[in-house]
């Protein structure tokens, strides 16, 4: 038997929920109401329509009404109590009139009239109403809904013309205040992390104030000469507030060491209990992933910070098994095979000392790969070149490491996440648009930050196909449970074998290379300077790696696995620390004949002892 305030859950056709308003006397019909409708309509039905669908299966009468308000009158403020006294006095006039107020027309009536008595709108009374039937047909069904308000833990969406938040506290004269957009707040965190990289203290105000000196000015990039052009912000310039900052540098959970060691919060989530049930198949080292990005933002040179030199390319390896990343390239131009095989080498190096040369210490455990995998999956776009040089690389993979190498049209992408909250990145061939970010980092400053993104990604990113497990807790369960793939070379072998290899000239001034001149023991101790004045010059080849020139390393025909170091010349001193991409945008001077190193220097290595 069916009973007013009853709920009747369908599955069929869709699924909804209604509640039994009121049954006629005699049983032969009922009004319904659906409890998830945004309307006050009211159904009509044959009470025998509803016994039919229950004995179909199509309904089926709920046990519990999980609408229903049911509070203590003793916890709801003074506040809720007006509030809830004043609907009912609107409403409940209307609700006693039954059937009247379920016939649409009447309702209309019965409404028009009410809102001339009390004063209030259309719109109001039908939502009373409307949540009158959802919860019950009580008074309580009138109390607010408070609870709901200011979505906690949710970000609004920032919508054009419209300021979101409160008003800010001085006033008109301040203006309406700036929207903290996506856009906006990839400033803040790549500010937050430029200061911290800068500064052995961390200060709030200090981070934004020197966000606003370096982002928040008319900056654009002359598209012929690549000079960055700068006009300080105008007077009437928008700009975001300091509680804004504030609020979202508490609000994102990515934070540099640095500033998230102010709360004294735990910097690493405690390892879940892992099961082999509930983790993915395979094992560490199977197989890494090999995967290329660019970043839409405008570096400039640290010799000149008036030049930009181009926008990124962040050449990341993954294991497949546990999604570490395992080994991270930043280069110039487009994407190349000889630039991401050095993210291939940064698998096997150091990650401590790796770490240290961009200003940021960790600890072993914090980044533990230093090994290769069994095979090499490649993103196809990176082998596409048309020059061979991915078929030649695969053949010294295979020769020198045993490493196979396929290319793959995808593979794990959950790192793209953490970095695109600080870069948007670019679809391939997109040249990208001007952003506030572009003109003010380097790549020393692009490359610290990149880190503190991968550090992030590997200890505190929970993944979701592994139990919340992080991809460090995955990698260190797996080397320890699975066995592993994993496999261990010299650190200077594979870095060295895997570089991009170019012709040099030895010269009279020097071993030559991209505008820049080198020495090395080897050819001081066999006189080839002295020999290339007498006889002229002849080539060689060296190795190099494109994002520092200052050492590179000769190739040895006679003795495949040395490798012999060669270093910046004296007279190259304002080239150290360079790339490849910003000495070729450094003043030409006329060249000039300078002395043949002497032998004082020969006290330099003879093989390359790698540093990084």
């Amino acid at each position: 038997m069916l009973l007013r305030n009853d709920l009747l859950h369908y599955t069929h056709p869709s699924p909804r929920t209604v509640r039994i308003l009121w049954i006629a006397p005699e049983q032969s019909h009922a009004y319904v109401f659906d409890v998830a409708a945004r309307s006050a309509d009211v159904e009509l039905v044959q009470l025998s329509l509803l016994h039919a669908d229950i004995r179909a299966g199509r309904a089926s009468v709920l046990p519990a009404d999980p609408y229903l308000m049911v509070v203590s009158q003793d916890l709801l403020p003074a506040k809720h109590l007006q509030l809830r006294a004043r609907a009912w006095e609107i409403i409940e006039p209307l609700v006693a009139l039954e059937p009247g107020i379920y016939e649409a027309r009447q309702r209309g009536q019965l409404v028009a009239r009410a809102t001339g008595t009390h004063g209030v709108s259309h719109p109001t009374i039908y939502r009373y109403l409307r949540r009158y039937w959802q919860r019950g047909q009580t008074p309580n069904a009138l109390l607010p809904d408070y609870c709901n308000s200011g979505g906690k833990g949710k970000v609004r969406q920032a919508s054009a013309g419209i300021k979101r938040g409160r008003p800010r506290k001085n006033g008109d004269d301040a203006g309406p205040g700036l929207n903290a957009d996506e856009e906006i707040r990839r400033t803040f965190r790549v500010a937050t992390a430029r200061y911290a990289a800068g500064h052995a203290k961390f200060s709030r105000l200090g981070a934004y104030q020197q966000m606003l000196d370096e982002f928040f000015v008319e900056r654009r990039i002359d598209a012929e000469s690549g000079r960055v052009l700068t006009t300080p912000a105008g007077r009437n310039a928008v700009l975001p507030t300091f509680g804004q900052f504030n609020y979202w540098l508490d609000h994102d959970d990515d934070r540099p060491p640095e500033v998230a060691r102010r709360g004294g919060e735990s910097v690493e989530p405690p390892a879940p209990a892992l099961s082999p049930q509930s983790l993915p198949p395979g094992r560490p080292g199977a197989g890494f992933y090999l995967d290329a990005v660019c970043a839409e933002v405008q570096l400039v040179s640290r010799a000149d910070r008036q030049q930009a030199i181009g926008r990124p390319r962040v050449y990341l390896a993954l294991d497949s098994f546990s999604r570490l990343v395992t080994g991270v390239y930043i280069g110039m131009g487009p994407a190349s095979w000889p630039q991401a095989m050095l993210a291939l080498a940064n698998c096997g190096a150091d990650k401590q000392r790796f770490s240290q040369q961009f200003g940021r210490r960790i600890e072993a455990a914090q980044w533990p790969c230093r090994h290769l995998p069994e095979t090499l999956f490649a993103n196809a776009a990176l082998t596409a070149g048309g020059d061979g040089g991915a078929a030649v690389m695969g053949q010294t993979l295979l020769n020198n490491f045993n490493l196979r190498c396929v290319a793959v049209d995808d593979g794990p992408s959950d790192w793209k996440a953490v970095l695109e909250k600080r870069f948007r990145l670019l679809a391939p061939n997109d040249d990208g648009a001007p952003c506030r970010l572009d003109g003010v980092l380097d790549l020393e400053q692009f490359s610290r930050i990149v880190i503190d993104c991968i550090l992030y990604y590997n200890n505190r990113h929970p993944l979701r196909h592994a139990g919340n497990a992080t991809p460090r807790q995955l990698w260190d369960w797996g080397v320890q449970h699975r066995g592993g793939s994993l496999k261990t070379y010299p650190e200077h072998l594979i870095r060295c074998s895997l570089m991009p290899v170019a012709p040099a000239q030895v010269t009279v001034d020097g071993i030559r290379l991209f505008e820049s001149t080198y020495t090395c023991a080897r050819a001081i101790n066999e006189r080839w300077f002295d020999r290339a004045r007498l006889r002229g010059q002849w080539g060689v080849k060296v190795a190099y790696d494109p994002s520092n020139l200052d050492m590179v390393y000769l190739l040895d025909p006679a003795a495949p696995m040395q490798f012999h170091a060669c270093h910046l010349d004296d007279a190259c001193a304002a080239q150290r620390h360079l790339s490849a991409e910003e000495i070729a945008r450094l003043p030409r001077e006329a060249p000039t004949s300078t002395p043949a190193p002497s032998a004082a220097r020969a006290g330099a290595p003879a093989f390359a002892s790698f540093a990084g």
